[in-house]
């Protein structure tokens, strides 16, 4: 087993190379030569001045929707990997709380002029959702580089050809005439499906269109999220995905997503400009998924995964280094919740100290054998222990029969997990490779 790498700061707190000696390290700790100034990633600050020749590490960073991975290699060696899991949850929570502000508004002012004439977005305005998750993305970096003398940024871009992504055989000017040339969308979808119900296969009965994954759980209008079913059938689905609904054959007839593509597609031209301003073009570097499968397949060896595209992406062509055997997992975490009044008429104000008995939100505990952080309080009851990359609920205990772990850090939960239970089915985009 790999020894854990110490991050090392100068007394001024710049950044200086990390260390392994863990011995010498007890020993500036236990005289009051060093101090402690984060636990994870674990990090010192020097109180004696030294010399502060560096050498210069490399950042790879592969982009994505739902995930990002960033790695730090330096003379061959990773000096650093994780994997940051983004917010997918700004929308609901600014529908909820545009839901909140209209009511509040309607119940406490007589009249509100209107203000839309006055409201102009910027030149390179991005919605909120997308926003959050370039933010995210360059504050992966510069974690990065408050660790360790970053000298070069490479970042991968992803472009992604979403009609090849829905029909692999398309050329020429299949690309011009599109899916529905010569239809309209209904009679496209009947002649699809036969005119018969998708569910129950009845002929000859009203048919309506029906959204295989429902608008409300994130599906589109495209002709290839549509199917037909009859009224009960569609009444009986209501807001169930097709698989959940008992049909897993018919959501596999359901194209792939874009959704996450465009994603990334739109966020890599922000993410590149902050990057730009805070590095400098010499030291920032574009590269493409074709570079990050040679390096990662002929090169590296290395399956696909987050953290092994960082690391492909940080290594030089023809160079050859070994990922560590942990990863630091990193979730982003909201600020709090808009909804200031619950009950029937709204007359009892919602209850939201900072600790219940003892623990605050996003901490990450331990509890009958599992590793989770809290999703939930009850200010009489038990913990609501949600599973840590991602937030399925797990079990429910008293806080009495919690242990801590580690508490989150400037908007970040973040946790410390071997290389191999990382190595799971990817969701979202990140590359085309």
């Amino acid at each position: 087993m790999e020894s854990s790498i110490i991050y090392v700061l100068s007394v001024s707190g710049q950044p200086l190379m990390p260390t392994k000696r863990h011995n010498k390290v007890w020993y500036w700790l236990r005289r009051g030569l060093a101090k402690v100034v984060r636990q994870e990633p674990f990090t010192i600050q020097l109180c004696f001045e030294t010399s502060t020749y560096t050498q210069p590490v490399i950042v790879g960073v592969d982009t994505g929707s739902k995930t990002v991975g960033v790695a730090a290699t330096t003379n061959g060696e990773v000096v650093y990997q994780a994997e940051v899991y983004l917010r997918t949850d700004i929308s609901a929570n600014m529908t909820q709380r545009r839901m909140y502000r209209r009511h509040r508004r309607a119940r406490k002012t007589r009249y509100r002029a209107a203000r839309f004439a006055n409201r102009r977005r910027q030149v390179e305005w991005l919605p909120p959702s997308l926003r959050s998750k370039a933010e995210a993305t360059v504050k992966a970096v510069r974690l990065i580089a408050s660790l360790l003398p970053v000298g070069k940024v490479n970042v991968e871009v992803g472009n992604f050809d979403t009609q090849r992504m829905q029909h692999p055989q398309i050329s020429g000017l299949d690309y011009q005439q599109g899916t529905l040339q010569g239809y309209l969308v209904r009679e496209y979808v009947l002649e699809k499906w036969k005119r018969t119900c998708a569910y129950c296969q009845a002929r000859g009965v009203p048919l309506e269109l029906e959204h295989i994954v429902p608008r409300s759980r994130g599906g589109g209008s495209r002709e290839s999220n549509l199917t037909l079913a009859c009224y009960p059938c569609n009444e009986r689905k209501g807001q169930q995905t097709a698989a959940e609904f008992g049909y897993p054959k018919i959501q596999a007839q359901a194209c792939v997503p874009l959704k996450d593509a465009a994603h990334v597609s739109v966020i890599k031209t922000s993410v590149l400009q902050q990057l730009r301003s805070l590095f400098g073009d010499a030291h920032l570097s574009v590269t493409y998924g074709y570079e990050t499968k040679y390096k990662r397949i002929q090169m590296l060896g290395l399956p696909k995964s987050h953290t092994n595209d960082a690391v492909a992406i940080a290594c030089e062509m023809g160079e050859r280094v070994k990922p560590r055997e942990e990863v630091y997992q990193i979730r982003c975490l909201p600020r709090g919740q808009y909804q200031r009044f619950n009950g029937r008429h709204s007359e009892h104000k919602c209850w939201a100290p900072r600790k219940v008995r003892g623990y605050k939100l996003y901490e990450v505990v331990k509890a009958k054998g599992v590793v989770g952080y809290i999703g939930g309080r009850r200010e009489k009851g038990s913990f609501i222990i949600k599973e840590l990359s991602s937030g399925k609920k797990l079990i429910e205990v008293a806080p009495s029969k919690l242990e801590r772990v580690a508490r989150p850090t400037q908007g970040w939960m973040i946790t410390r997990k071997p290389i191999l239970e990382n190595l799971r089915k990817e969701g979202g985009a990140s590359s085309p490779s």
